[in-house]
């Protein structure tokens, strides 16, 4: 029995050596990560059946007028540019919290995947191949304001 025992504590050490290298080797991993070019979305990837993601919110930085419930393909190619780093933001942080979807695969590549179509859609709209989409105004709360007389 000390035998199944002794292999038992060998097994959990090397579990525990793992876990340790794993930890030493992640802010490393980051570090590549962000160096990288970041991905653009392939023709074959945009026009498939994932490819037009809807924008489920505003960038933070965003000034101009919302484009949220839009499919990328409608929304301004700077727009598109601050969700690429959002969703940039948002795969490192599902990565260093080793976040899973329900079926166990990592959350960080689906951002990763979001973040290069809207690269994607905004090198179509600045190469010409579908029409740009137009921003009317700074934003939807500036537009508001310069249309109240109440404060004069």
């Amino acid at each position: 029995m000390a035998n199944g025992q002794e292999a038992i504590d060998l097994l959990k050490s090397i579990d525990h050596s793992l876990k340790a290298l794993i930890a030493a080797v992640q802010p490393l991993l980051m570090q590549v990560r962000a160096a990288q070019p970041k991905t653009v979305a392939s023709a074959k990837d945009l026009d498939g059946k994932y490819g037009d993601p809807v924008l489920k919110f505003n960038p933070r930085d965003w000034a101009g007028p919302s484009f949220k419930d839009r499919h990328f393909s409608e929304c301004p190619p700077e727009l598109l540019d601050l969700v690429a780093d959002t969703f940039d933001y948002f795969a490192r942080k599902a990565d260093e919290a080793n976040e899973r979807t329900a079926g166990g695969k990592p959350k960080g590549d689906y951002n990763r995947s979001d973040a290069a179509r809207a690269r994607g859609w905004a090198r179509r709209m600045r190469d010409g191949e579908i029409r740009r989409p137009e921003v009317v105004g700074a934003s939807v709360t500036a537009k508001w304001a310069e249309d109240d007389d109440s404060f004069s």
